[in-house]
């Protein structure tokens, strides 16, 4: 595929499956999508356009190919159930015959994006961030049903629990350039001047040092309460300038209550940190590295880790299907799969098709 994130593509039908007691429909499959079509509508090897959950559809293409009726709020793509079986991707049928073409950009179809939120200064104004190059945005790894042959029954992996929250990441990174105050401090005999703290969302810097800082934030809380910035500087001083280069970045999840509403809390009774990824000098670690630098969770709080050995498909749907939070009936949003090498090229997200049915129900915010 040109896109392995893409939500609208061209592709070819796998398959046909009869769905049980049900002599008007039956499922086609697509990579690892899947769509309730009418019967003996389409056929195995057809080339179709396929268009994924959370795709935005404009709506003058809606209207033409006569599918708003199968949209949920916005316009966007829904996971539905019916007789037993997921649908969870539009299917139309297309002359265009280049498979794995990627087409959001070609008919205005985009990926749903929870608006970010603003915090601000106690004074009412809005502070303009300068963005520092060496604080990397976390990699978007896709969708296993984008990707359905990334790992085979060869590849070791680690699973661990997707946290429905905030995307959160927290560094020590080398500063774009010093001032004329940095200067004289390294004068001085500040050896680390160079070098400065920096915290954000997925998609915004929320504070630095070189910056300044929002009054109160839940990252800015969650760190404070962690101990999370001198820890940082602490494993910095450690590893040491050589080997840090443009510094140290850890990604995580924020999450609790009052982040992503009263569902969503995990039963915990305060707001909660756990680091899924670090980058050292711009490169994604190994799985190894990761455990070492967070002791498996006790030196810096990590994401639950469900597996770890020779990539199963059977054991991904285990973890997967029928999961949810703890004495609750809310389902959990779904894994994430990493190579234990850490290969950027062999990682990605398997999402819950019930958590997509419920997150429609209540209206569960999109924060990843």
């Amino acid at each position: 595929m040109e896109n392995n994130d893409s939500v609208c593509y061209i592709d070819k039908i796998n398959s046909i499956e009869i769905i049980p007691n049900a002599d008007k429909i039956e499922l086609c499959v697509i990579q690892g999508w899947k769509s309730i079509i009418p019967k003996n509508s389409l056929k195995i090897g057809d080339i179709v356009l396929c268009i994924t959950t959370d795709a935005v559809i404009p709506q003058e293409f809606g209207e033409k190919h006569g599918i708003l009726t199968y949209l949920r709020k916005g316009n966007r793509v829904r996971t539905v159930k019916l007789r037993g079986v997921y649908s969870d991707c539009i299917v139309i049928p297309t002359k265009e015959a280049k498979e794995g073409k990627d087409m959001m950009e070609v008919l205005g179809i985009f990926k749903y994006q929870e608006p970010e939120k603003i915090v601000n200064l106690p004074n009412g104004k809005r502070v303009k961030q300068k963005d520092n190059p060496n604080f990397n945005k976390y990699y978007k790894f896709p969708n296993i049903k984008n990707v359905p042959n990334i790992f085979n029954e060869e590849d070791e992996v680690v699973i661990t629990r997707k946290i429905h929250g905030s995307n959160a990441r927290y560094g020590i990174v080398k500063k774009l350039k010093l001032s004329i105050f940095d200067r004289i401090r390294r004068f001085f005999g500040n050896k680390w001047i160079d070098y400065e703290y920096v915290y954000g969302s997925h998609n915004v810097i929320k504070g630095s040092d070189t910056n300044g800082f929002y009054s109160t934030d839940i990252w800015k809380t969650v760190a404070e309460n962690n101990n999370l910035k001198e820890d940082l500087w602490h494993l910095a001083k450690n590893i040491g300038k050589e080997q840090l280069g443009k510094g140290i970045i850890l990604y995580g999840e924020v999450y609790g209550p009052g982040i992503q509403g009263e569902k969503y809390t995990y039963n915990k009774t305060k707001i909660t940190l756990d680091f899924f990824d670090i980058e050292v000098n711009g490169e994604y670690i190994s799985r190894e590295n990761f455990d070492l630098i967070t002791g498996k969770g006790d030196i810096f709080s990590i994401v639950p880790v469900l597996y770890r050995g020779i990539y199963s498909r059977e054991i991904v749907n285990s973890l997967v299907l029928n999961q949810f939070i703890d004495n609750t009936k809310i389902p959990h949003e779904g894994v994430v799969i990493s190579h234990i090498t850490g290969d950027r090229a062999k990682v990605c997200k398997v999402i819950n098709p019930d958590y997509l049915i419920f997150s429609e129900k209540y209206v569960v915010p999109e924060n990843h």
